[in-house]
């Protein structure tokens, strides 16, 4: 709140010499008419103000500058938490299906609806499964984001994509490690020759 007293001084609003009853407020020395909130001007001598990049605001108006929490629309005060773009109040952060407070907990986001989820709702509700070892293929904790293989119209880890006979990694851009189905199971090329002798000559491109 602005103090006032009687003195001689200039106005760091106007400039004006001060010869009148004058205020001072952030060690800055006004008018008592000229210390004004910097958005709408209403006076702000012997009311609370706020004071936001060096200019005096009323209330009302510092309320309205402020950051709005993307989830109850209300000024953010203290802490802001930033995720996906937006702004919250850390307890706002929520997994939008169990309502769990996300602040500072892995979370991963539905692709379509673009709605946060806790990791657990993520692996029920969006997570694909792998088709190799029947698990949800979901990000891991430090991350948002997974990587997987599309084979097959099937779903892979990257670390199930492998060979079903010799381990041998699979991948459609290394050479000698292509997939070659066998009635939808993965084999590299040597077991898939292996296991149907009749394609042993095949020389086709990699499935």
């Amino acid at each position: 709140m602005a103090t006032g007293q009687s003195y001689l001084g200039t106005c760091a609003k106007c400039l004006g010499v001060i010869s009148e009853k004058g205020c001072t407020a952030e060690k800055l020395n006004y008018h008592q008419r000229c210390f004004v909130c910097s958005l709408c001007c209403k006076e702000l001598y012997g009311k609370p103000y706020y004071t936001m990049n060096g200019k005096p605001y009323c209330e009302e108006d510092y309320l309205n500058k402020l950051d709005k929490c993307a989830s109850c629309n209300r000024p953010i005060l203290e802490k802001i938490l930033k995720a996906e773009g937006h702004k919250f109040h850390p307890e706002c952060f929520k997994c939008s299906a169990c309502k769990k407070c996300l602040d500072g907990v892995p979370f991963s986001v539905d692709p379509d609806s673009k709605n946060v989820l806790c990791m657990d709702d993520y692996k029920k509700k969006v997570a694909p499964q792998c088709a190799r070892c029947k698990k949800p293929i979901a990000p891991p904790s430090y991350s948002n984001e997974v990587t997987r293989v599309l084979a097959m119209g099937n779903s892979y880890h990257t670390t199930c994509y492998r060979c079903e006979d010799c381990g041998l990694p699979l991948s459609s851009n290394s050479n000698g490690r292509g997939c070659y189905p066998l009635n939808d199971r993965l084999f590299c090329f040597d077991c898939h020759k292996r296991r149907a002798p009749n394609v042993a000559k095949m020389t086709g491109k990699a499935k």
